[in-house]
């Protein structure tokens, strides 16, 4: 069975592919590897350079031909940690792995060796041949960006990067809603603020729906290069919203979650530190260690409930948590959603029970949210006359004073003893 020419043809038109994409095959099974360098054999721009089930020759071999793409089925003895192996040594070739099942664990070996793409076995030719010319795509990008690290950065570094990251321990209180068009109102704003918005929510974030963007790059991508980032190529990662803003999305799906690290996350705080005025962050409704590196490093955590006595529970044992991981209570603002609705809970019980100021109180207009989710269209863009959209902008005018009373203060450095203080929040110590 070779690829259908009408669907190749359509298929290669998505991508800027040279005369050929040397391809290295290295397979378990000869018989499968003789079917596979048929398939292409008719193909011009997908050449199968050599073929080999012996990993020692494999390495040789990539050396030798210094191919752009090398497919490894991962039936071949340590199959993973050449992979590995050979996108540390051999930068200009891309590894896709042939995964055979459960899916879940072929995926995280994949992403734990770096490589570029999982392709599942049984697969269709034009499967193969799509994560082939992805990978070539992705690497030749790759090389355009890496040889200008040790160029200037392309944006004027400003001082005093201001990091907001908007949390809430309860889901479902429009959490992403209010990061979403914070960060949409503070682009906005005269002058123009250089603004980034991450979806931080690994699991089920939304920014992408909510602002009706489909990413270009996944983070996934980013963490498998991470020890390249700099600022030049953290800019390649970023999607332009219409508004100027730019968007850093959460992993395409779940799977992909729990392979962004504290460390990661710290590292592109770090890239995007001093070229940007505003980072807001998105985050999940729990405590895990990127949402813990994102807090701590943050100049402010906007600190999401309602007047119901569910969220205020919540909130109040968020606020141990934060207490117990030694977060200034200065930098944590509270923010009332739905603050209109009469739930039984009066904002002042809210502060007594707390100890913690409302900052500001949002009304509900559960109509223009959902419409604007469902449009991928932020609030203060396409509702900025009701009284919602007001509020985000009035919200984002709060959070520019803010920082211009505080003096713009760059965030605060990661304090001695971080994992041990995570610890005692943990009822670990």
């Amino acid at each position: 069975m070779g690829i259908c020419v009408t669907h190749y043809a359509a298929l290669r038109r998505s991508f800027a592919v040279p005369v050929a994409v040397r391809t290295l095959l290295v397979h378990s099974d000869p018989l499968a590897a003789k079917e596979i360098t048929e398939w292409f054999a008719e193909v011009e721009d997908i050449e199968i350079v050599e073929s080999t089930n012996l990993p020692s020759k494999a390495l040789l071999l990539v050396s030798e031909y210094e191919p752009d793409v090398v497919i490894m089925d991962d039936r071949i003895p340590e199959a993973h940690e050449l992979a590995e192996q050979i996108g540390r040594d051999f930068l200009n070739s891309g590894v896709i792995i042939l995964g055979t099942p459960p899916a879940e664990d072929a995926y995280r070996k994949g992403m734990q060796a770096g490589v570029r793409d999982v392709v599942m076995q049984p697969f269709r030719p034009l499967d193969l041949a799509d994560a082939i010319y992805k990978s070539y795509d992705y690497g030749r990008k790759r090389r355009l960006i890496i040889p200008q690290f040790t160029e200037a950065p392309p944006e004027a570094p400003r001082a005093g990067t201001k990091f907001i990251t908007v949390f809430s321990p309860k889901g479902g209180v429009g959490k992403s809603t209010i990061a979403v068009n914070l960060a949409v109102a503070l682009a906005t704003k005269k002058g123009r603020n250089r603004v980034v918005l991450w979806d931080l929510d690994l699991h089920n974030g939304i920014v992408n729906v909510a602002t009706n963007m489909v990413p270009k790059r996944p983070i996934t991508d980013l963490i498998n290069e991470i020890q390249y980032l700099d600022a030049e190529m953290m800019e390649s990662y970023l999607e332009t919203h219409s508004s100027g803003l730019q968007v850093l999305c959460s992993p395409f799906t779940p799977e992909f979650a729990d392979y962004v690290s504290s460390d990661n996350v710290a590292q592109i705080m770090s890239a995007l530190r001093n070229t940007k005025d505003y980072v807001i962050i998105d985050t999940s409704p729990f405590f895990h260690d990127p949402v813990m590196t994102a807090m701590e490093q943050s100049n402010c955590i906007l600190l999401i409930g309602s007047l119901d006595v569910a969220s205020v529970k919540n909130l109040k044992a968020g606020l141990m948590v934060m207490d117990s991981l030694q977060y200034p209570r200065s930098k944590i603002k509270l923010i009332i959603n739905r603050g209109n609705i009469d739930f039984g809970v009066l904002p002042r019980d809210v502060e007594v029970t707390l100890k913690l100021p409302i900052m500001y109180t949002l009304p509900s207009e559960d109509r223009v949210a959902v419409a604007s989710l469902n449009e991928g269209s932020p609030v203060v863009q396409a509702y900025a006359k009701a009284d919602l959209g007001r509020s985000f902008i009035e919200l984002a005018d709060l959070i520019i004073s803010k920082f211009e009373q505080e003096g713009a203060s760059s965030a605060p450095a990661r304090k001695p003893g971080l994992f041990g203080r995570r610890r005692r929040a943990a009822g670990e110590g």
